[in-house]
């Protein structure tokens, strides 16, 4: 990866897990083994903190992990560490969307997924790779043994836990496994793909939940050398290219339908292996770190710097006002996106 130039402004990551990172933030410098701290960036708000401070870090930039927004600088805060208690107008607040509703306290937000942006101040960019992914053993070749589902059970479509659906996949030879078991280390196993020949996704979610998803999974199993079975959600079909992305399926059937080509057609599983490996090389994170880099040092700088050339009236006034007026329509977009999420149209019944 080529050496980044220093950032224009320092920037930095807000946090609210303050006991959890306390050795990050008593300390300037990074351990020398970063893994133990991979571990436990498990919810959106570490990754989109945390571990984007590390990788940033790791490239000698003028990044810093603090608890609270500071003022008159560039701070990026996650949608669930954002706080009206704070004061955050005061501070120049980058939020990140995560699994959420839109951030309204904030100067510009970063979303996961092209259908958050919605005017000038978003831009989205990809969910960051596993941070200790373990690719598939390619020795492994054609065989298709496992089919893997990375998450908790109670996240995948009701139809695919069916007992049809596992006694189809046990006549094609197939074990249906769940990457979850362990909940004090989910993240080394959602990251182990060593023995996955295939990734099924087909979430349990709202349409309206499914629009701010992003396409992670996908990712993972392109960066992991392993085929992919995915439900039909926004953000993956919009990285669609070619048949040889993924398979997309609505229902066990069809799913059932995928499993036999790749298991009937030793190259097609091969085409898509190779295609997937292609693919995954837009999304590594050297190049996510090339992309925030240049979200830092672009747009974002430029926004700062308009931001701190407003009047002292909008300074003193109007950003006070415009907070107020802010808190209420983050209440209402919150208030809306719950209510869709939980009881909006699904894919599939609950």
């Amino acid at each position: 990866m080529p050496q980044l130039k220093q950032l224009p402004y320092p920037v930095y990551f807000v946090t609210l897990n303050s006991e959890k990172w306390q050795a990050l933030l008593n300390n300037p410098d990074l351990p020398a083994d970063l893994e133990p701290l991979y571990e436990q960036c498990i919810v959106g708000e570490d990754i989109w903190c945390t571990q984007l401070y590390i990788y940033l870090k790791q490239q000698g930039l003028n990044v810093h992990l603090v608890k609270r927004p500071v003022p008159g600088k560039i701070c990026i805060i996650p949608y669930h560490f954002l706080a009206a208690k704070h004061l955050p107008f005061r501070s120049y607040v980058v939020a990140i969307q995560t699994d959420s509703a839109r951030p309204e306290m904030c100067e510009q937000r970063v979303t996961l997924n092209e259908l958050g942006v919605l005017d000038k101040t978003d831009c989205a960019v990809p969910h960051l790779p596993h941070p200790i992914l373990q690719p598939r053993d390619r020795s492994r070749g054609t065989k298709l043994e496992n089919l893997d589902f990375k998450g908790g059970i109670c996240n995948i479509a009701k139809p695919f836990l069916d007992s049809d659906f596992n006694q189809q996949l046990q006549a094609l030879g197939i074990q249906f496994r769940f990457n979850s078991d362990n909940p004090e280390r989910p993240i080394r196993e959602w990251g182990d793909y060593r023995q996955t020949d295939v990734l099924i996704a087909v979430r349990n979610a709202t349409f309206a939940d499914l629009r701010v998803k992003p396409a992670i999974k996908l990712i993972n199993a392109w960066l992991a050398g392993c085929p992919a079975i995915l439900g039909p959600e926004p953000a993956y079909q919009m990285l669609r290219r070619s048949e040889l992305d993924f398979f997309e399926v609505r229902n066990p059937q069809q799913a059932i339908a995928a499993l036999k080509r790749l298991k009937e057609d030793p190259a097609l599983y091969a085409a898509m292996v190779e295609n997937g490996l292609q693919r995954a090389k837009e999304f590594t994170t050297e190049q996510q770190l090339l992309d925030w880099h240049r979200l830092l040092s672009g747009s974002i700088a430029q926004g700062y710097e308009q931001w701190l050339r407003q009047s002292i009236v909008q300074k003193l006034v109007g950003r006070p006002i415009q907070f107020v007026q802010r808190i209420l329509e983050h209440k209402r977009q919150a208030k809306r996106y719950l209510y869709l999420r939980d009881n909006g149209d699904r894919l599939f019944d609950t």
